[in-house]
């Protein structure tokens, strides 16, 4: 069920007719409903509560924005590279800042909580962790994003300065951030119905705080971030009653939507009112209906015609198909792809003027020399069966390739395939995989189709066990720099998803350099579709050395400006070439010298006299 049970919907509205306001901070109140209404019982607080969660829960679950807009697990479908990944946006964008009103509401919820006489004491206490959780992931989110914040404890009045200053640094930032999440790990309830708070949710958030707020300060030169880091593995090692579910896919659908043991905070939503395109659903799935393919001669049909009708806006790509390995069939280690024993005993490498003959190209800058792969089969074995078998079983868990089985229909990726890239006339300029895969992870069971208007019951993962332990982990291998004995058990953390999610091997890294690249991998594949990896990038950076390619802290981030690719598989699946997807996608660009925070949003400047341009990050 969805939150909705528990609103009053009534009151809820009321509720926020008292957040309108003409200043820039939201914060002008115009009473519609009475204090009784709202504050008088649970049902009213419940309400608040839930209501302020539906109004910034997104933050925490639109995770592809972030991929999509700078990194190259995904790319847009539609013949575009966003100018976030070229490094063309500006400081006029709303970066973040803009949740004064949710920010005000968390603020009433925890004033007016603590002073509610219809209430009992254990759920007052309750009410005010959870006003305090919102607040710190509200913050957490602008501090991630620009360093530093507006920082509003209390509920402003009319009679109140409005014209804030922003923290005067990111450790003040998060010194605030911190106590928030400490007092709502201190006040939540150790169990909750789905989709409210426990202290386990506040402890993972705690966890990935405190990794953040370490990178930045420790590449600031400032003292304690062990602590910090000692902070987040406490906090995992505090979590309970939840363990890592084997059925890595079944935590994204409807299958382990209330089931999976792994499952800290989800959102959900209801069939009784959400449909395919209220939720990401429908631009998840690509749309190629048997017509589109007649006009191209791909095929073969789908069985059930318009089975595929969704919005596809953007796809996994080969950068991230990259990183989940195969275990080798003779000696059962894990390895990249075309390392392994069966690839390599039964294909040959090809020039990539030879490869055109195989497989012509859509545009000849697909291919690039010295950057480029190109292979065909010795005996005209199938080249997808030696590429994808064997693989993590996250791979099939996520990805969907050529060869996949998906709504009762065998998808082909290959050249004049019924899901290859070119298989409507409108290539770059449609629903259809730019990058030859598509996604199966969060993707429900819909009967009978994805299709904007069908009905559906969805959640999101919000928090959950995988991101506690692969926190842990990032912990200790920080720890590990200065005291080389906590590197065998950060090793071990992270086998946790490897070996139980993934099915691989565990790693025997024994070196720093090796448990980080490791690691890095295994944090890339785990989180896809989480809004994971580019904060994670950012991190990494900002620690250096071992975590960022050997680079002294704050320098470049190589991920950031390596372009998208894809395979692009012969019609008889005995060869494929490894291409860069076009579309200015090869003016990808990360600068470090701005790129590790934000801008301060120019309109934030212009409309606050305690701020200016002064007050802006570095490089903006």
């Amino acid at each position: 069920m969805k939150l909705k049970n528990i609103f009053v919907l009534t009151v809820a509205a009321g509720i926020f007719g008292l957040q309108s306001c003409n200043d820039f901070l939201d914060t002008k109140p115009t009473a519609i409903v009475s204090d009784d209404m709202v504050w008088g019982d649970q049902s009213g607080v419940d309400a608040f509560i839930v209501q302020t969660m539906e109004n910034m829960i997104s933050l925490y679950q639109d995770f592809q924005t972030m991929d999509k807009a700078f990194t190259n697990n995904v790319v847009p479908v539609r013949g575009v590279c966003s100018d976030e990944a070229r490094g063309l946006k500006t400081r006029e964008w709303d970066w973040g800042f803009g949740y004064f009103s949710n920010i005000r509401a968390c603020n009433l919820l925890i004033e007016k909580a603590a002073t509610a006489t219809g209430i009992t004491e254990e759920y007052r206490t309750q009410a005010i962790a959870e006003g305090k959780m919102m607040r710190a992931m509200i913050y957490f989110y602008q501090a991630r994003h620009c360093g530093r914040f507006i920082w509003v404890d209390h509920v402003l009045s009319e009679d109140d300065e409005f014209n804030l200053p922003l923290t005067k640094d990111i450790k003040e930032s998060y010194t605030y951030i911190i106590q928030d999440i400490n007092d709502a790990i201190s006040g939540l309830p150790d169990e909750a119905p789905a989709g409210r708070f426990t202290k386990n949710a506040a402890r993972v958030l705690k966890s990935e705080i405190c990794l953040t707020a370490a990178a930045y300060l420790g590449a600031n030169g400032i003292d304690g971030v062990n602590n910090l880091y000692q902070e987040a593995v406490d906090a995992v090692n505090s979590v309970t009653g939840v363990s890592l579910d084997p059925d890595y896919g079944s935590i994204f659908n409807e299958n382990g939507a209330y089931s999976s043991p792994e499952i800290i905070l989800g959102h959900y939503y209801s069939k009784d009112n959400t449909t395919c395109s209220g939720v990401q659903l429908i631009n998840l799935q690509p749309n190629v209906p048997n017509s589109k393919m007649d006009l191209t001669g791909c095929g073969p049909h789908w069985n059930t015609d318009m089975i595929f009708e969704g919005w596809l806006e953007f796809a996994p790509t080969q950068n991230l198909v990259d990183e989940y390995l195969v275990i080798d069939e003779e000696d059962g280690q894990a390895k990249y792809w075309n390392e392994t024993s069966q690839f390599v005993n039964a294909t040959t490498e090809v020039s990539l003027n030879e490869i055109q003959t195989i497989i012509p190209p859509i545009d000849i800058n697909e291919l690039v020399e010295g950057s480029s792969l190109a292979y065909k089969t010795n005996n005209g074995e199938n080249i997808s069966d030696l590429m994808y078998n064997n693989r993590d079983k996250r791979f099939e868990a996520t990805i969907l390739h050529d060869g996949s089985e998906y709504y009762g229909e065998t998808l082909f990726t290959r050249q004049k395939g019924n899901m290859n890239r070119a298989c409507t006339r409108n290539y770059g300029n449609d629903h259809v995989p730019l990058s030859n895969y598509v996604w199966r992870k969060s993707m429900y069971t819909v009967s009978p189709r994805i299709f904007y208007n069908i009905y559906t019951d969805y959640h999101y993962v919000i928090f959950r066990y995988g991101r506690a332990v692969l926190n842990k982990a990032e912990a200790l291998l920080c720890m590990a720099k200065d005291d080389i004995s906590k590197l065998p058990e950060a090793v071990a953390t992270f086998n946790e998803t490897r070996t139980i999610h993934g099915g691989l091997p565990a790693s025997t890294a024994t070196t720093l350099e090796e448990a980080w690249k490791d690691y890095k991998r295994e944090r890339r594949v785990e989180f896809v579709l989480e809004d994971d990896f580019y904060w994670s990038l950012l991190r990494w950076g900002k620690y250096g050395y071992e975590a960022n390619d050997g680079r002294a802290p704050s320098g470049m981030i190589n991920e950031l400006n390596i372009p998208a690719t894809f395979p692009e598989i012969s019609a008889d699946a005995t060869a494929v070439y490894i291409g860069n997807v076009q579309f200015l996608n090869d003016e990808r660009v990360f600068r470090p010298e701005r790129g590790y925070l934000f801008p301060i949003p120019q309109s934030v400047i212009n409309a606050n006299s305690a701020i200016d341009d002064s007050d802006q990050n570095p490089g903006w």
